[in-house]
């Protein structure tokens, strides 16, 4: 069974310019690095990008240069580094030159030349750069709360700027004085103001939460992906000519059943591809801009991870995923309608139908919230079984159909996995995300109770063999619902997840922190509240054995607060295991870790549910 976690991932892909190869991210050695595909033959190769993981990787319009994300020891340190094609010339991007400033993001290169848009964030603030790789010229663009770029106009003269925490980013277009070079732009929290307001040079400040954003290729309009004003996300358009008043949005694409997640756009803005998320699976529709056609596109799989045109826009490239097919490439050619896997090519090592797929189950709440969640049942298996309540991190993450060997490795063993979405969770809409927030984490802890609850009285689980799992927030989630509901839960797995609130945000990266707020509350002036609903005041109530995962690397989670929760459960009285990871972050990357991750847990599990 070794096999499903060692199967190769491919991700993050980029067509070169001239549509000859795509590059993407690719683990078939053992950690992610930069791959190669020639799509006339087929040939592949790697790109030695350095010892640092690899999270994504773009092609610069002209063809000279590749620019890659990558992530120290598995770390929130993320660095930009430039690299030829061939694999020459590899060398860092930052906007500041020397000196450790926290964390360097790739957010895009601008649409002609090599000229590179980053944000660098560090204890202070975020500042946005354009970087030209050839040459090594910053242009500063300006700090702020949480920026990042999202397009350069074509003239260079228009920057379409996102700022703000999670859950309440906006978006501005900050014109440029072409004759005096870039203008500085400083972005304040005032008190009693809108949070990141932009002071001048500004053309347009759009107050909505907005995911990605584009202009047309005159630069008279920008395309908003956003839940401004709306429950579920859609395609808006806002005319930005400068003679334009009022700036109304129009609406180009909407459902009301369904999020819009991603949205792709050649470079002549002719063809839009929109990705649409339905209770966790992705819809794809192909829509005419000009003509207001729209056409459906079926997809190879379950959930569409990513998409992007080629320069000539005949090919959309895609990352897709499905429950039993590993993260891939497809390429699909509009022209003959036609769509090719790229990568990877070996076929699976395990026989059709091996792994299972899982249904829909949705619980609902004593609210009357309806949590809409994922049921892997073991094959050839009645109820009622021990169980699994699997949490997702984020919060404002999703539980989707996509390949989990963790999960396979349980159904192997006779266990049911419930892969809940708890309220917080992203994809169904802007009131379910928001409806933990604050004191409302009160009530996402009652909905882990309540998928328990739910999953007994249909006679899937054993009410005596229920466990509790989950990483990052969800760590949070499963040792909150421990010490809450520890009648309910025989055994439990907490993966990086945080313990106490004050520390976590004591000692996480100042951006993390910064973006939190929103999300948690505020560390001074909601204490209490963080307090209350922290754990690590509570694990006295806890009655389940308890395994603790993390990595030594990881500083979005910092390694402290597993140290809280191994204390904490030692204080108990309960069985309590570690496994820490010393060269890993906030993931578990390497494919050698994830071998003895997904064993250690599946044992753990095993031995508490009394399983030969």
């Amino acid at each position: 069974m070794d096999e499903w976690i060692s199967a190769t991932r491919c991700w993050s892909p980029s067509p070169s310019p001239d549509g000859t190869t795509i590059a993407f991210v690719w683990d078939g050695d053992g950690r992610p690095q930069v791959r190669m595909h020639r799509r006339a033959t087929g040939e592949e190769w790697s790109l030695d990008t350095g010892e640092d993981l690899v999270a994504t990787v773009r092609w610069s319009p002209d063809g000279a240069w590749l620019a890659v994300e990558t992530a120290p020891d598995g770390g929130e340190r993320t660095q930009v580094a430039i690299v030829r094609p061939d694999g020459t010339d590899l060398r860092p991007v930052r906007g500041v030159g020397d000196g450790d400033r926290g964390a360097v993001t790739l957010d895009r290169f601008t649409h002609t030349g090599s000229v590179l848009a980053i944000t660098e964030s560090d204890t202070e603030t975020t500042t946005a750069w354009l970087v030209d790789a050839d040459t090594g010229q910053r242009q500063r663009l300006g700090s702020g709360h949480a920026l990042q770029i999202l397009d350069v106009s074509r003239d260079r003269r228009r920057v379409l700027l996102r700022r703000g925490r999670r859950g309440s980013r906006h978006v501005g277009i900050v014109d440029l004085d072409g004759t005096e070079g870039w203008h500085e732009i400083d972005v304040q929290r005032g008190p009693g103001g809108p949070p990141g307001a932009v002071e001048h040079p500004v053309a347009i400040t759009y107050d909505s939460s907005v995911v990605a954003g584009r202009f047309t290729p005159d630069g008279t309009k920008m395309l908003l992906l956003t839940d401004g004003g709306r429950e579920r996300a859609a395609l808006v358009s806002i005319d930005v000519a400068t003679d334009a008043s009022p700036m109304t949005p129009e609406v180009l694409a909407e459902r009301t059943d369904a999020d819009l997640e991603r949205f792709a756009l050649t470079e002549d803005a002719a063809l839009a591809a929109l990705v649409w998320n339905v209770e966790g699976r992705s819809e794809v529709d192909l829509l005419d801009l000009e003509s207001g056609k729209c056409s459906s596109y079926a997809p190879p799989g379950d959930v569409v991870t990513s998409a992007v045109f080629s320069h000539d826009g005949d090919s959309l490239v895609m990352g897709i995923q499905s429950p039993e097919v590993p993260a891939a490439v497809w390429c699909h050619e509009l022209s003959s309608d036609t769509t090719a896997l790229i990568c990877p090519h070996e076929e699976p090592r395990w026989s059709p139908g091996q792994l299972v797929h899982p249904t829909l189950e949705v619980v609902d709440t004593p609210d009357g919230l309806r949590l809409p969640g994922w049921l892997y049942r073991p094959r050839g298996s009645a109820g009622p079984l021990p169980t699994v309540i699997y949490l997702h991190g984020g919060p404002e993450a999703q539980e989707r159909p996509v390949f989990t060997p963790l999960y396979q490795h349980l159904l192997a063993s006779g266990i049911a996995v419930y892969a809940a979405n708890v309220r917080g969770s992203s994809g169904f809409g802007r009131s379910f995300v928001n409806a933990d927030n604050g004191a409302g984490r009160f009530a996402a802890i009652r909905d882990v109770a309540s998928c328990v609850e739910h999953l007994v009285e249909c006679g899937v689980a054993d009410p005596a063999r229920v466990a509790v799992m989950g990483r990052s927030y969800g760590g949070y989630l499963t040792l909150a619902a421990l010490v809450n509901h520890p009648e309910l839960f025989a055994v439990g797995i907490d993966v990086c997840g945080m313990a106490d609130f004050e520390t976590f945000f004591a000692r996480t990266e100042p951006w993390i922190a910064d973006a939190a707020v929103g999300e948690y509350g505020h560390p001074i002036h909601d204490r209490n509240l963080l307090r209350e609903l922290s754990p690590v005041h509570r694990m006295e109530h806890l009655r389940a054995p308890l395994l603790v995962v993390h990595g030594k690397w990881d500083t979005n989670v910092p390694v402290h607060e597993a140290e809280l929760a191994v204390h904490g459960a030692k204080a108990a009285g309960v069985p309590v295991r570690y496994l820490l990871f010393d060269d890993e972050g906030h993931e578990i990357q390497r494919t050698e870790n994830r071998v003895r991750f997904i064993h250690e847990c599946v044992d753990w599990l095993r031995t508490y549910f009394e399983l030969d």
